[in-house]
């Protein structure tokens, strides 16, 4: 574990690939139970841990998902069988590994209030930018692309993920 989490972190240093890691499906489940436990730090107090783990299943059920389709569909464009969605089980390993420690890093700074309110969110900008980058590379070292498309593709993600998430607080406001 102590290996991968050392690839983890040169994939935030951009000097790795999701290549790099293990296709293992024990190192996902790991990993999906860490985004689970992260997603029971609560940052706002004013937001249940229902919520807060309804928006974790979400993201998770919505990243597994996507990278399944991209991944089928370039596979079906290329006219190439299981040529990318082999590589299902290390992209989401590193999707999900990389928000699960960028996750982590966010809740720190939330619970801790050490800076002031406008800091925070300067902090929250920065990072969720860095985690848009790091998740474009991971997208462009999957796809075999480049860094534009890889940006495009992890743009796509975000809004996947805030739509369905969009979609059911509307469905459980009503």
């Amino acid at each position: 574990m102590i290996l991968n989490l050392k690839i983890f972190l040169d994939i935030l240093m951009f000097s790795r690939g999701p290549q790099d890691l293990p296709s293992s499906s024990l190192l996902l489940k790991m990993i999906i139970f860490m985004n689970i436990a992260i997603g029971l730090i609560s940052v706002d107090p004013n937001v249940s841990f229902t919520v807060n783990m309804l928006f974790t299943i979400i993201y998770i059920a919505v990243t597994l998902l996507f990278i399944k389709s991209c991944l089928g569909i370039k596979d079906r464009n290329n006219g190439t069988p299981d040529l990318f969605v082999s590589r299902h089980t290390q992209v989401s390993s590193s999707i999900l590994g990389i928000h699960a420690i960028i996750a982590l890093f966010t809740s720190m700074i939330a619970i801790s209030r050490i800076t002031d309110e406008s800091s925070t969110l300067f902090i929250f900008l920065i990072v969720s930018l860095y985690a848009w980058f790091v998740n474009g590379y991971i997208f462009k070292n999957a796809f075999d692309t480049t860094m534009s498309i890889g940006l495009a593709i992890s743009l796509l993600h975000s809004i996947a993920c805030v739509f369905v998430m969009m979609i059911f607080i509307q469905v459980l406001a009503i």
